[in-house]
């Protein structure tokens, strides 16, 4: 029996998802279409992210407003490896600009083995 898993995002737009997945290294299809899955499944999607030979669908939750990141080979490597990859980056560049408006600017950035990113802010009054 197989099971499967989505990662979730809440965004504010789609533009931003789209632009912190360009900076991940994927290619964004901006068409809406049906996306058939390893396991089976077809899922409505509002866009495909391209990365190579990963592939993974953006659906949106009409009720939440939640973006579901939908890989296409399930939880088998390249596809939730780059749904990882833009989700970070979209974390990365939200927490970046949440924090510049509130008056912070980042003191220092390191890049760690497992490929989190470590930022440290600071703020003057």
């Amino acid at each position: 029996m197989s099971q499967g898993a989505d990662v979730v995002v809440v965004v504010e737009g789609l533009a931003e998802l789209f632009r912190a997945a360009a900076e991940a290294g994927a290619e964004v299809l901006e068409e809406r279409q049906r996306m058939r899955t390893a396991d089976g499944q077809t899922h409505e999607v509002e866009a495909v992210l391209r990365d190579g030979a990963a592939e993974v669908g953006v659906r949106v939750d009409a009720r939440t407003k939640q973006v579901v990141l939908v890989p296409r080979d399930c939880q088998a490597g390249p596809g939730q490896a780059l749904a990882g990859r833009v989700v970070q980056r979209y974390a990365y560049s939200r927490v970046l600009q949440e924090l510049k408006q509130k008056g912070y600017q980042v003191a220092r950035e390191e890049k760690q083995r497992d490929g989190s990113v470590k930022l440290v802010f600071q703020r003057w009054r």
